[in-house]
């Protein structure tokens, strides 16, 4: 009976290392899932948005654009896996709206937080420190009801 308990303790030993990788592995994809559904929504929001503006010509598209570009540009991401700072005051490569051949292009990106992210920090040695391999990029193309070009 003694043999047969520390069988189990030494099984338990082998097994608990392997339900952690996997709890926190389930937790992480999880964040990285979250940061996902919130940029993916955002840049749905703005298309949408952007794709009913009516504009005389392509200055004031762009006026309007950057409104809903300005306002969507204060979202933050609800963990700090990734890192999405767009500017608050012109398209830069975070953040973008552009009206081309009748549709509205939202792009957006970001980028693996490298400061302070346990998860950076495994990606780093699982990955050979290529942690862009894991960086978000998300383009959003809507029809634009705005049918004046």
């Amino acid at each position: 009976m003694k043999q047969q308990k520390s069988q189990a303790l030494i099984e338990f030993a082998l097994i608990f290392p392997l339900f952690l990788l996997l709890v926190f592995g389930i937790f992480y994809f999880s964040s990285i899932f979250s940061d996902y559904m919130t940029l993916n929504t955002i840049a749905r929001n703005s298309a949408r948005e952007a794709a009913v503006v009516s504009a005389n010509d392509d200055t004031e598209r762009n006026a309007k654009y950057m409104e809903i570009r300005t306002r969507y540009a204060k979202k933050k991401l609800p963990l700090d896996i990734y890192t999405w700072n767009p500017s608050p005051s012109s398209n830069d490569d975070a953040y973008s709206i552009i009206h081309k051949d009748h549709n509205v292009v939202v792009n957006m990106k970001a980028t693996m937080n490298q400061n302070g992210s346990m998860l950076a920090t495994i990606v780093d040695g699982l990955s050979g420190n290529k942690p862009e391999a894991l960086n978000l990029s998300i383009t959003y193309t809507m029809y634009s009801e705005d049918n004046k070009d």
